[in-house]
């Protein structure tokens, strides 16, 4: 089922989600809605399957988080810079964190495609992994803002050739994305059963090397540009839900589940000071890689379309936006 949130259920969403449960509670902190719209609000949620109600005179309501996943947050809204703050929402780890391998799979990998190693074969090619390093080498820099070409970092990548009119800052970059592939190519056992923290924070220090970017657990708060979501900033706090966060991730059996469940979870949880959805996207591939012998470069997605996707994950924890990005990458 296709389902559309419009502006006043998303406001109205947006509290639920920071735990206010009643009509009440939520009036205080939406100012000028009176309670008819916020209650609107409420019953449309309840229609669409994303909220439950309990009781009748005074209810209470509480989020539907397998429908929510799914729903579909317009560009609109997630381009209104007066929709509500947000923090990492707690209650929804937790729920995640309840699945087992079954339920994980069903819900992440709903409508995906059938995922097979290529050519009945477990490994990449050497030829296919020249392929795969220097397009997500290209591409997941570019989402950085980047501006090495797709043929300077074939040059770089394959012939060693510096491009003279690229800063050093980005040469860096491409050359940590093809060490980070080589990390996971030579470390196979890291990435198929349970996942450990030092194999993270090894893709992160990989990533970040020589970039400025601090290593391990970030120790301060960060913002995220142009999202209303603040992330957790006690250091012991995310050290603390990165396991739960991982614990999730190798849960789930389905390589396409694994695969959008890494790609979404690490940068919501904002684990590193810096280079956390480039960690995210070289733990999914990671596991794609060690599964089906394929992996994914992003290539026909714009930084836009991307930054969209992360705030829908982000502000309403629909992956939505992400899943179809992902099959649109893998069909």
């Amino acid at each position: 089922m296709d389902i559309t949130i419009n502006k006043n259920s998303s406001y109205v969403l947006l509290q639920l989600l920071q735990g206010r449960n009643t009509a009440a509670k939520i009036s205080e902190h939406v100012p000028g809605a009176d309670i008819r719209t916020i209650q609107r609000g409420l019953n449309r949620l309840t229609e669409l399957g994303i909220a439950v109600k309990k009781g009748t005179n005074h209810p209470t309501y509480t989020i539907n988080y397998k429908s929510l996943l799914r729903a579909n947050i317009s560009d609109k809204l997630l381009e209104n810079e007066e929709r509500p703050e947000t923090t990492l929402n707690l209650d929804f780890i937790g729920w995640l964190d309840s699945l087992n391998d079954r339920d994980l799979d069903g819900t992440f990998a709903q409508g995906a495609p059938a995922l097979q190693p290529e050519h009945n074969q477990e490994h990449m090619t050497a030829k296919e992994l020249e392929h795969l390093t220097v397009e997500l080498s290209w591409k997941s820099s570019a989402l950085e803002g980047n501006t090495y070409t797709l043929l300077d970092t074939q040059l770089l990548l394959v012939e060693g050739v510096k491009a003279k009119n690229r800063t050093e800052f980005e040469t860096q970059m491409i050359l940590n994305h093809k060490n980070a592939i080589a990390f996971i190519v030579e470390n196979e056992d890291l990435f198929k059963e349970k996942l450990a923290f030092s194999t993270v924070e090894e893709l992160h220090k990989i990533i970040g090397y020589n970039l400025g970017i601090e290593k391990g657990v970030r120790k301060k708060l960060v913002k995220i540009t142009a999202s209303n979501y603040t992330p957790l900033a006690n250091p012991h706090q995310i050290r603390e839900y990165a396991d739960t966060v991982l614990h999730i991730i190798s849960g789930a059996k389905n390589p396409f589940a694994r695969a959008l469940l890494a790609l979404a979870l690490i940068p919501y949880l904002q684990i590193f000071e810096d280079g956390n959805k480039r960690t995210g996207r070289m733990l999914a591939n990671a596991l794609l890689i060690h599964s089906i012998g394929n992996g994914f470069s992003l290539r026909k997605v714009s930084p836009k379309q991307l930054a969209l996707a992360y705030l829908s994950f982000y502000e309403f924890n629909s992956v939505a936006s992400l899943s179809k990005i992902l099959k649109a990458e893998l069909a």
